[in-house]
C-alpha cells in the first residue's frame, strides 16, 4: 500500500504540474511595448497584422510543430487544432497570403532568437522566463 500511495503522488504531481503550465508571451526587452491582448497576438500569429499598439513591428516566431507547448499555444490563443492550424497554412501559401512563424527548438532556441532579434515575439513556459526577456502576456 505503501508504494501505490507514493505512485499516486508522482503520478498527481506530474499530472498537476503538466495540466497548470503557463506560457509567456516574451519579446526582448529594448521592444516599446509592455503588454499585447490575446486578440492581437492571434491576429499577428495568422499573419493577418504586422504591427502593433503605438506602430510597433513585430516578427513571430512558434515553438515545434507537434511540440507540447505549440499545441497549447494553438489551443489556448488561436483557437486551433494542430491540425486546424496546419490546413489554415496551407490554404495561406497556396493562396500567396503568407508562410507560418519560423519554428524552433525549444524555450531556449525561442528565447536566444527573441534577445538576439529585437522585434521577434515568441512564447515559452513561464518556468524558463529569465531576465533577458519582458514578458507581454501571461497565458494561464
Amino acid at each position: 500500500m505503501n508504494n501505490t500511495f507514493r505512485t499516486l503522488i508522482a503520478f498527481t504531481a506530474l499530472f498537476s504540474s503538466s495540466v497548470m503550465a503557463e506560457l509567456a508571451v516574451i519579446v526582448d526587452p529594448s521592444v516599446k511595448l509592455d503588454t499585447i491582448t490575446a486578440e492581437q497576438l492571434q491576429r499577428l500569429y495568422l499573419h493577418k497584422a504586422e504591427r502593433y499598439p503605438n506602430g510597433v513591428e513585430l516578427r513571430p516566431i512558434d515553438q515545434k510543430s507537434g511540440s507540447k507547448r505549440q499545441r497549447e499555444f494553438a489551443d489556448k490563443v488561436l483557437g486551433k487544432s494542430p491540425t486546424e492550424l496546419s490546413k489554415y497554412w496551407s490554404r495561406r501559401m497556396f493562396s500567396g497570403k503568407g508562410h507560418p512563424p519560423r519554428q524552433y527548438g525549444g524555450d531556449a532556441e525561442v528565447i536566444q532568437e527573441v534577445t538576439a532579434t529585437p522585434g521577434t515575439i515568441g512564447y515559452v513556459d513561464i518556468e524558463a522566463v529569465d531576465d533577458s526577456v519582458k514578458v507581454l502576456l501571461q497565458v494561464p
